[in-house]
């Protein structure tokens, strides 16, 4: 009789732990949303940014949704199409995300993200240029891709050195056109990015003049529109997403060698050009209510605002995602006790 009383009462314990169990599944799948319906187009503004991360570090396997690619030559592109509803997230320079939100764009940054290292933005000259310093570009010819954080380093160094903006003088083109107008010798100067500056250097011979930034550096940021950042379905992508793209680029900083070899195959540029952009880089992603993040950005509002380049004045801290800083502060902390 014992032994029955024994038998049975095991048996309601493992009925009770395997009901417990079915009410704990329940509760996950119930609190867990179902995003297999949903696709994530992911921008990247450069050949070397989160398309080729997330493929080159697996972050891009095994989402329980669709990721989808959309490819740019620079930020002001990429942001039109998010604006337009073809993008849902991007990383890239701060510069052109403040731009759309000062003509009206809805933008939420979702994180800003950090140079640790000199980076590639810098003012490129031929090698055989007389031109030495940023004060000797005064009534010169320089390409720039408008709008792009280059931009506001850019006019910051001018500015720096007595150089007045001269709207017929500093000519709007992209990073294709303005490397062949630097190499052809229709501009003297070409400003730029990598991985763009080290091919450059690398492939033509270009030098740098100016290591852009050594004069200012504010953060870059990780941007979603808001319709998509107000959408739950959406926002769990997104969510999921975030903590992937932070934890590719660790991937990146951790594997120069494995990345350069990477992204010289995925976006077929020569392995020295993409070990040199490797070599000089680390990143770290910050929540976007970083107290330095936000000075920096509203600084760079008020600097377009006050030159009269932006429609109007904004407060950052009303366009940036308050709840995305524990996504980003508990992928930092797991990071750094594998690290």
């Amino acid at each position: 009789m014992a032994s029955n009383a024994f038998t049975t009462s095991i048996l309601k314990l493992a009925g009770g732990i395997a009901l417990a169990a079915a009410l704990a599944g329940a509760a996950w799948s119930q609190s867990a949303p179902d995003l297999s319906g949903v696709t994530v187009t992911v921008g990247t503004p450069n050949k070397t940014g989160l398309h080729r991360q997330l493929l080159a570090s697996g972050e891009a396997n095994g989402t329980p949704y669709k990721i989808e690619w959309a490819d740019f030559d620079s930020t002001p592109p990429l942001v039109e199409a998010l604006r337009a509803g073809h993008v849902d997230i991007a990383a890239g320079g701060d510069t052109g995300v403040l731009t759309a939100i000062a003509n009206g764009a809805k933008i939420t940054i979702l994180a800003g993200w950090v140079e640790r290292k000199e980076g590639g933005s810098a003012i490129l000259v031929r090698a055989d240029s007389p031109l030495k310093t940023v004060a000797d570009l005064k009534g010169k010819k320089i390409a720039l891709p408008h709008f792009t954080k280059q931009h506001y380093q850019f006019a910051k160094a001018l500015d720096a050195a007595g150089v007045s903006w001269d709207k017929n003088l500093i000519l709007n083109l992209n990073t294709t056109d303005g490397l062949s107008a630097l190499v052809n010798g229709q501009v003297d100067a070409f400003v730029v990015w990598d991985p763009n500056t080290a091919i450059a250097q690398k492939q033509h011979g270009a030098v740098i003049l100016q290591n852009l930034a050594k004069v200012v550096d504010t953060p870059n940021v990780l941007y979603a529109p808001t319709s998509g950042y107000d959408d739950a379905l959406k926002r769990a992508a997104l969510e999921d997403l975030t903590r992937r793209i932070i934890r590719a680029q660790a991937w990146v900083n951790n594997h120069p060698k494995e990345w350069s070899e990477q992204v010289a195959k995925l976006s077929q540029i020569s392995l020295d050009a993409a070990e040199l952009q490797a070599n000089r880089s680390s990143v770290e992603f910050v929540p976007a209510t970083n107290g330095e993040a936000i000075a920096g950005w509203q600084k760079e509002v008020s600097f377009f605002f006050k030159n009269g380049q932006f429609r109007k004045e904004f407060d950052v801290k009303d366009v940036v995602a308050k709840d995305f800083d524990d996504i980003v502060e508990s992928e930092n902390k797991k990071l750094a006790k594998t690290n």
